[in-house]
């Protein structure tokens, strides 16, 4: 079997293909790359066109720029940015994605890649919008941060503060959770090595491998419903009865996502809401 290269080569060899992050890393990216120039790139173009960004706070003013510079480029063909334009790095690509923006063309000169450039401000400005760092004018729910806040907000800080029960002081609450962290980190460590349900692995560096937890009894309330389920309706199927009464109260349409999108149509989730139920019970 290891005629061409020792056993212990191989393994190396192997242990290196499972556990490299960058190989890993490339693929996803290459594939991500793909998707974008042969599909998302027009549409995302048209939005940016059309959409302005805004920010508060001047550390984020780089990811602003940085979308001026891919507006000012939609529509031209050109592989880099030109070189005597300031193209925004700091702040805005991550240091896991440096290697791939930062190409060297023909002469061997570093440029700027612009595909793969768009694609790290994107990914920058979608995080930024998540929290409002990054804000778009006329929207709803990406607007101004500050819009979320009372107009006498200012003025009247201390009273919105004790309406919600908030102190304006962050140090005593800040001290308070550091202190519940260390003592539940304190009584995490001094109880595994008494824990049969937990252990440490030799599995890159250590890994905490905690048992799967045994399945609970069945409630006795849960068993008397089933004997009077099973007693009423002993021709019917739980599982149509289920489908019966969301069909009639549909009480799986108040199961909701916490994602922001849902991909599935409602239909498959309602299938398998009710088959996950009917495997509970």
């Amino acid at each position: 079997m290891f005629s061409v290269m020792d056993e212990e080569t191989a393994q190396n060899l192997l242990k290196e293909l499972k556990y490299n992050k960058n190989v890993y890393r490339e693929k996803v990216y290459y594939k991500m790359k793909r998707s974008y120039s042969l599909s998302y790139r027009t549409a995302i173009s048209e939005l940016l066109s059309i959409l302005e960004f805004r920010s508060n706070n001047l550390k984020h003013q780089p990811v602003i720029e940085a979308l001026n510079l891919v507006k000012k480029y939609i529509g031209t063909r050109q592989k880099y940015f030109p070189i005597n334009d300031d193209v925004p790095i700091n702040e805005v690509i991550p240091q896991k994605f440096i290697k791939v923006v930062l190409e060297k063309d023909t002469k061997g000169n570093p440029r700027v890649n612009r595909i793969n450039y768009e694609i790290t401000v994107l990914q920058s400005l979608r995080d930024k919008l998540r929290c409002k760092e990054i804000w778009v004018v006329g929207a709803d729910r990406y607007r101004n941060p500050d819009e979320d806040l009372p107009l006498d907000f200012e003025e009247k800080r201390q009273e919105y503060y004790e309406a919600l029960g908030l102190s304006m002081d962050v140090e005593p609450i800040i001290s308070e959770l550091q202190q519940k962290l260390h003592n539940k980190l304190d009584q995490f460590n001094r109880t595994i090595p008494k824990n049969p349900k937990v252990s440490i692995t030799n599995h890159r560096n250590d890994w905490i491998s905690v048992s799967p937890i045994e399945p609970q009894k069945e409630p006795e309330r849960l068993s008397q419903l089933k004997q009077v389920i099973a007693k009423r309706w002993w021709l019917l199927e739980l599982i149509d009865i289920f489908k019966e009464t969301d069909l009639r109260m549909n009480f799986t349409g108040v199961f909701q996502s916490l994602a922001k999108y849902e991909r599935l149509d409602r239909a498959d989730i309602q299938k398998r809401l009710l088959l996950c139920m009917y495997g509970i019970v």
